[in-house]
């Protein structure tokens, strides 16, 4: 087999559609799948019973992030399969907290290309059946003990839903990509319960009260054993400019390297599924300190900046929300807030909390992908502080204006996030909540 260079592998990948053209299915997938492992053997090792599904509208990554921390401390070995990534494909696809390489991401790309060919697959469905293949084919790595997949969009048809499982976790529900999903929590919840097999175990964040008789309908018809995430409080510290945050749940009081109260929900949650796996996490609480999820309230210095800079690619209402409730913990003398939106996102419900912060000043930019056109921002073009299409010019501006006493924040978007880190890379140092 002709050996392919990583970045022709890349081009092939994104040359794929991102959506597949065709009616909603899984069976391109579970085909795909049995190409990819036609024979059980020693050599091809599905582990439903070790394989969690992660659905949900906010915090997907950050429970996802959690679990692989915490297993790894067990001392199991761990698949995490993760989207959008921030820098590299390659982050999308981790063994045991480490992304794969260039040469195993080639090399795993290769093998699924040749296994599955005259499948028309998408964007998507081709990296996870990589991940499949990197998890469970025992040919890089040995098969992980444990694989945890985070849903792309949505659950029912999902990709990561044809990948036998036997655990699901339900996040935090709420309105995004309602294009696609439904205008109702109700049909975008229904779309999300897909993941849901029959007997599966089901951990999930507290639900919306109008879910709740869709909830029973979907564990009586799977027959499947749910439970909420346990009850938790929460606690701040201010050490300087920082916040150091702190959960207490039924095991115990941790510092969390996941902030605010969006990650001490999550982390609940994902506490919830280790206890429910066997483990007893009073044991393994200072672990929490550990986890670590990009572009998620994520601090980095440059010398670039006179101040801060905090990547948070909250790109729906719900989450903008979240992270307003959890900026009066930062302190600052003025906050600049660079805001990139998706074109098919609600603008207006994810600019108004922003533009109420009174001491923020907006700058609106346009994201890499799909991006709302700086035109498309109608009313609020006059409301912000400035405007400007390039994201790079848009931060350098503001590099140029602020004060050693401000704070910087890019948000709106995963894809503009991760953009403005991989600019400043080269001059940056990446920083840990953590004190």
């Amino acid at each position: 087999m002709r050996r392919l260079e990583y970045a022709q592998v890349i081009a092939e990948i994104e040359a794929l559609g991102i959506m597949p053209e065709r009616a909603p299915s899984l069976e391109i997938m579970q085909s795909a799948l049995k190409k990819l492992f036609p024979t059980p053997s020693d050599q091809y090792i599905w582990r439903p019973e070790k394989t969690v599904v992660v659905a949900g509208t906010n915090g997907k990554g950050s429970v996802c992030a959690t679990l692989e921390t915490l297993f790894l401390a067990a001392g199991e070995t761990v698949g995490l399969y993760t989207s959008p990534h921030l820098e590299e494909t390659t982050e999308r696809i981790r063994i045991n907290g480490a992304q794969l390489s260039k040469e195993q991401f080639c090399q795993i790309y290769s093998e699924v290309k040749s296994r599955t060919s005259g499948t028309r697959l998408s964007h998507f469905e081709t990296l996870t059946l990589m991940a499949a293949w990197a998890f469970f084919s025992g040919t890089t790595h040995p098969p992980v003990d444990r694989a945890i997949f985070e849903v792309g969009l949505g659950g029912k048809w999902d990709a990561t839903n044809a990948i036998p499982h036997q655990h699901c976790i339900i996040t935090q529900l709420g309105f995004d990509h309602q294009n696609l999903l439904g205008d109702s929590i109700e049909e975008i919840a229904a779309n999300k319960f897909g993941i849901i097999s029959p007997g599966a175990t089901v951990i999930h964040s507290p639900l919306p009260t109008t879910v709740e008789q869709l909830a029973a309908q979907v564990r009586n018809n799977t027959q499947s054993s749910w439970r909420k995430a346990v009850p938790f409080s929460t606690r701040v510290e201010q050490r300087g400019q920082n916040p150091i945050f702190f959960i207490t749940t039924p095991w115990g009081e941790a510092q969390l390297a996941l902030p605010g109260q969006r990650g001490a929900e999550n982390t609940a949650t994902a506490l919830t599924f280790f206890n429910d796996c066997g483990y007893q996490p009073s044991l393994y609480l200072s672990q929490l300190q550990r986890v670590k999820w990009g572009g998620r309230m994520e601090k980095i210095t440059t010398p670039a900046s006179p101040c801060p800079i905090y990547l948070s690619g909250d790109h729906n209402a719900d989450g903008i929300l979240s992270l307003t409730k959890l900026l009066p913990y930062y302190s600052r003398k003025n906050i600049y807030i660079l805001v990139g939106i998706g074109k098919d996102k609600d603008r207006d419900s994810i600019l108004s909390p922003l533009f109420e912060i009174s001491d923020a000043s907006i700058i609106l930019t346009q994201t890499p992908f799909k991006p709302l056109l700086i035109k498309e921002y109608d009313q609020w073009l006059a409301l912000s502080h400035s405007h400007q299409a390039n994201p790079i010019e848009a931060i350098q501006n503001i590099f140029s204006i602020a004060t050693d006493e401000d704070l910087i924040l890019v948000t709106g978007s995963l894809y503009l996030v991760g953009l403005i880190k991989n600019k400043l890379l080269a001059t940056c140092v990446n920083e840990s909540i953590q004190i």
